[in-house]
């Protein structure tokens, strides 16, 4: 079978869910009225959690505003409709491998999930407020007016929240590449120094301050993630 008609067969399988986040974006944007829908409501409230005082969102034409809330929406229904997406993934993959191999996919939903909303809960109550609060008082010193515009807070706040589900499934991927045996579970055990450089290293591309403190509460926990990864993957000697 070809690339193209795998494809193809990709597409139908998450068809229902790609119907299911065209809905839910559209529950976000519109419900209970346009212009006081949840997407709006989430915005105000993201706005009185994470934006430090003082600090004030603005819209540089009526269209930005517009797009921001279809933003929200659509990142809401992806977040919201993740497990299910998860599932047709699975799905979609079953068929091709070993009954083995099924049970260890299958087993991998539920901690996948859940790590996911974990790095998202996480960025969200700990990373996102900290790096604010370490940044805007640059601003002030040099008496400029701290303003943010609506469209780079959402895609400052999401994309952070995202990457950070992504990350914190780094035990998941850990236990799938050793128990596919594309990688000894020696191999964790024996560069764990190259690891934490890499988890430092990457914490301080994504969160921007110059003092360290965001970057060490994001690696901290990666590292956590990390030797919890090597203890699983350990057992499947």
């Amino acid at each position: 079978m070809s690339f193209l008609q795998e494809f193809k067969i990709f597409i139908k399988s998450i068809l229902t869910w790609i119907y299911l986040l065209l809905g839910f974006s559209f529950f976000f944007f519109l419900f209970p009225q346009p212009l006081n829908s949840l997407a709006i409501q989430f915005l105000s409230r993201i706005q009185q959690d994470l934006l430090p005082s003082g600090v004030q969102l603005i819209v540089t034409n009526p269209l930005s505003a517009f797009l921001a809330q279809l933003q929200i929406s659509l990142l809401l229904a992806f977040i919201f409709t993740l497990p299910f997406f998860l599932y047709k993934i699975m799905k979609f993959l079953l068929p091709a491998l070993y009954p083995n191999e099924k049970k260890a996919l299958i087993r991998t939903l539920f901690p996948s999930t859940f790590l996911f909303f974990a790095g998202c809960l996480f960025a969200y109550f700990l990373l996102i407020p900290a790096t604010f609060t370490v940044l805007y008082p640059y601003a002030i010193a040099i008496e400029a007016v701290p303003f943010f515009s609506v469209q780079e807070f959402i895609t400052l706040v999401f994309g952070i929240m995202l990457v950070c589900g992504i990350m914190f499934l780094l035990p998941v991927f850990m236990v799938f590449l050793t128990f596919f045996g594309i990688i000894k579970p020696d191999f964790w055990k024996k560069n764990w120094r190259y690891a934490l450089l890499i988890f430092v290293i990457f914490s301080a591309i994504i969160t921007p301050d110059g003092t360290g403190i965001t970057m060490g509460i994001l690696a901290a926990p990666l590292t956590g993630l990390y030797f919890l990864g090597n203890l699983i993957a350990a057992r499947k000697r």
